[in-house]
């Protein structure tokens, strides 16, 4: 009977997805690694963004800085992608239609949502390389361009356009389905003009990243070169001087007690080069371009790998390298942000932290003020006998010197006084 041989197809598909058979049946082996690795990448890259997101909060000085809350904006991007991997791509990939059909609602609403954060995500790193563009290259224009007021509405716009962008998947001409068979995220219909908007929104932001960090760059060696002119020019003038006899210290002696600069003096007030990048802003943005770089590797896989291979492992390393780059951002801050690593250090080590200020706070100092060996007697509160002796000593001492210079005035005076009578009884 064709409708009893129908039933026992689905049964033995049913009983093919399931959890016992990934792990014994050979066919379903492939499917066991990738979900394995997935779900390693996707915990850490969940974890650490919720954890750089905890740290930036709790800091306010970050907290307070605009550049920061595009990194926070990103982060969030990149928990919901998390999320929706796991839960839906990371089971579908498991257990195929037994987990959700192909051509199912929940299908397509879950790519929908993934690819509204993913374009969100895209135009927050061609914000950012914007928002790094401005801070080198322009930094008086920073705090007018990205003030609070106006970082706020320009994140609120991101997230707008992205839902813009990923709307038509909801229509049947532009689905983005996730095919489990394949390991990877496919147009239905496959010859859609919704893929030239995906290239379009993404060649876009990757223009605005490469034009921005190309300036940057130039900008920073520029400056670069300026300071090691500055520098040569300022050790070629030092060793002329001191080959004339005219040495640094005798020009400053000169020009302290009032007299006319010496031409060693004057040669030597050479101003530094302007607009010098801060180590700071140097630290944002190599986390900022090493994220865009990631970015621009994970979108040419995209665009150039399917047409090089169609093995479904070629689509596991296009997938893979999107849930790299959900997490090679808080990988970067961690690595190259001290502060936000300080923070997260006494955020997870907390008891540690606080053991080891209460060690310092309670450290004898080596040397009084004077220069000797200081033996000091650490009190119950923290604080340290020898400095407080030494801080009464010198209060006493100011005021001896202050009554001994009135007591001298006081003489001066009397003298003063006895000199006029003498002479006026003279003169009678």
């Amino acid at each position: 009977m064709p409708g009893a041989e129908g039933v026992t197809s689905n049964q033995s598909q049913l009983h093919h997805y399931t959890f016992r058979s990934l792990f014994t049946e050979e066919d379903r082996r492939d499917d066991l690694i990738v979900v394995s690795i997935w779900l390693l990448m996707l915990t850490y890259s969940l974890v650490s963004n919720i954890l750089i997101l905890i740290g930036i909060l709790r800091n306010a000085n970050m907290r307070m800085a605009t550049s920061y809350w595009f990194i926070i904006s990103l982060g969030i991007c990149d928990i919901v992608m998390s999320l929706i991997s796991l839960v839906h791509l990371v089971p579908a990939t498991a257990f195929h239609s037994a987990y959700v059909e192909y051509g199912s609602w929940r299908n397509i609403l879950m790519i929908f949502f993934y690819d509204l954060f993913w374009y969100t995500g895209v135009l927050q790193l061609g914000l950012m390389a914007c928002n790094r563009f401005v801070s080198i290259v322009y930094p008086m224009e920073y705090k007018r361009m990205f003030s609070r007021k106006r970082s706020i509405a320009i994140l609120f716009f991101g997230y707008f356009l992205g839902f813009l962008v990923s709307l038509p998947t909801l229509f049947p001409c532009c689905h983005t389905l996730w095919n489990s068979d394949y390991y990877i995220t496919v147009y239905s219909p496959m010859d859609t003009w919704y893929k030239y908007v995906d290239m379009s929104v993404n060649s876009f932001s990757l223009v605005l990243m490469i034009f921005s960090y190309a300036v940057i760059i130039y900008k920073v060696r520029e400056s670069g070169r300026a300071m090691a002119k500055y520098q040569l020019t300022i050790r070629t003038r030092q060793q002329n001087a001191l080959m004339s006899g005219l040495g640094v210290t005798s020009g400053a002696a000169v020009a302290g007690n009032g007299m006319v600069p010496s031409p060693c003096a004057r040669m030597l007030s050479l101003r530094p080069p302007r607009s010098q990048v801060s180590k700071k802003e140097m630290r944002l943005f190599i986390q900022f371009f090493v994220v865009s770089v990631v970015f621009l590797l994970t979108w040419t896989s995209w665009q150039w790998l399917p047409h090089m291979s169609t093995s479904k492992w070629a689509f596991f390393v296009m997938t893979s390298l999107f849930f790299i780059n959900n997490s090679v951002n808080p990988t970067v801050y961690l690595i190259f942000n001290s502060q936000l690593r300080r923070e997260l250090h006494y955020l997870l080590c907390r008891q540690h932290a606080i053991a080891v200020n209460q060690q310092r706070k309670k450290r004898p100092t080596g040397l009084d003020f004077n220069g000797n060996a200081a033996k000091c007697a650490v009190l119950e509160d923290g604080s340290i006998r020898r400095a407080q002796e030494n801080g009464a000593h010198s209060s006493q001492s100011q005021s001896s010197k202050t009554s001994t210079t009135d007591e001298q005035l006081e003489k001066l005076h009397q003298r003063l006084l006895e000199t006029n009578i003498s002479t006026a009884s003279t003169a009678l």
